[in-house]
């Protein structure tokens, strides 16, 4: 129970570099981007071509021709954002012009049309193309026109007209979410930032914990998404939620059951927010070091608070020197989790990802549906105890698991 509560967050920063949803592919180092007509459009507050460049530049790709008729080569450099003025981008009347200064065995990824896709995507898109290099993927976009499409293969094969009518195009997302292609509409803009907050849903199905992808993400990306059009700052979704935590934590230290209940209930809806500002800040794209690290720091004091007003209100409500023992053997067990999940993390091999999503899934916060609960009930007392002895139980778990996990990666 414990380990549902403390180390989540802890895990969430010790294992983002691990977490990059698309930092795994360094083969592919060029792009050909065929200047869409929406290059403008503001998606999230952040023109479209820029966050497809952004997208790219996180997968490892270093270099940029960007195709334009010679009319909008002024538009397409507003376009680019901070790219506007970078060395690596190329601003060309047409991709032939590539050959110029790329071999024809150079293997690039195309995009064509008003494309709006997800980290996962181009992943999926760039490992479909690793896995069989010889063969260029062709990946079309979900709307009804099919009106995108993202292209894998050496350039030669990319600039010939054959590869614009095929090969076929691959679905990857099953749900027909993402790649999405802004044609005529107005409204497709909206449509766009819809199924980019969808996908946020389906990207952490691997590391979110049981109730989590049941229930706590359905909610939080509906609550993104209006905060993310409203370019609301992450940072300022933390310290709110920050805010309400502390007064979870008071609320538990009560000695009323009305109050107790209420600061339970609560409690869940902090944790449902604790996803919204990371979602904030990747529709955004405005993912920064200490706006995670802030993260990490309220998350654990926020968590330490809870802990310490459910132990207050055990020992208000019966007066039993018992809780003030128990704090400290909690404390104790806290160090104990520490250092296994420390020594998890630092499992290397082919199987790490794997590993790191398993404890990730084991630290999650479903906790907060037992405290409520047992608030419920009026049994608080046992969680304080359950949770007490668990951070034992846990570390031990843990740490024989990581063993297990270390001599199969040699």
């Amino acid at each position: 129970m414990i380990n549902a509560s403390f180390f989540a967050c802890y895990i969430d920063s010790s294992v983002s570099g691990l977490k990059d949803p698309v930092r795994t592919i360094r083969v592919i180092e060029t792009a050909l981007i065929s200047i869409p007509s929406r290059a403008n459009e503001l998606i999230f507050g952040k023109p479209l071509l820029e966050r497809l460049m952004i997208l790219c530049e996180r997968a490892g790709i270093q270099r940029f021709v960007v195709a334009a008729p010679p009319d909008q080569h002024e538009v397409t450099r507003q376009a680019l954002g901070r790219f506007r003025d970078d060395p690596k981008v190329g601003l060309v009347d047409s991709l032939d012009q590539a050959e110029q200064s790329l071999k024809p065995e150079t293997i690039c990824v195309r995009f064509d049309g008003n494309l709006v896709l997800a980290p996962s995507i181009l992943r999926a898109t760039l490992d479909r193309y690793t896995a069989a290099p010889k063969d260029a993927v062709s990946v079309l976009s979900t709307d009804a026109e099919h009106g995108g499409r993202i292209s894998v293969g050496a350039l030669r094969d990319l600039l010939t007209d054959g590869m614009q009518s095929g090969p076929a195009g691959v679905w990857l997302d099953k749900a027909g979410a993402l790649p999405f292609a802004l044609n005529g509409r107005p409204e497709d803009r909206e449509e766009a930032e819809v199924r980019l907050a969808r996908s946020i849903r389906n990207e952490s199905l691997k590391t979110d914990a049981l109730m989590a992808r049941v229930l706590d993400r359905r909610i939080s990306w509906r609550i993104s998404l209006p905060l993310a059009r409203m370019q609301v700052a992450p940072n300022v979704v933390t310290l709110s939620n920050t805010a309400l935590g502390f007064s979870c934590a008071a609320m538990l230290a009560s000695t009323s059951y009305w109050i107790r209940l209420i600061g339970a209930v609560l409690f869940l809806v902090c944790i449902t927010i604790d996803g919204v500002d990371g979602e904030l800040a990747r529709l955004r794209m405005v993912e920064t070091k200490f706006g995670g690290q802030l993260d990490v720091l309220t998350d654990n004091l926020v968590h330490i608070a809870i802990f310490t007003g459910l132990m207050t209100g055990c020992y208000r409500a019966s007066h039993s020197s018992a809780y003030i023992y128990l704090a400290g053997l909690m404390l104790v067990g806290f160090i104990f989790c520490a250092i296994s999940v420390n020594r998890a993390l630092s499992v290397s091999g082919e199987a790490t990802s794997r590993w790191i999503s398993k404890v990730e899934r084991s630290t999650g916060r479903d906790f907060a549906y037992i405290v409520i609960v047992l608030a419920l009930i009026d049994r608080l007392s046992w969680f304080a105890w359950t949770a007490a002895i668990g951070t034992y139980g846990f570390a031990l778990v843990l740490w024989i698991l990581t063993t297990r996990q270390m001599r199969k990666a040699g």
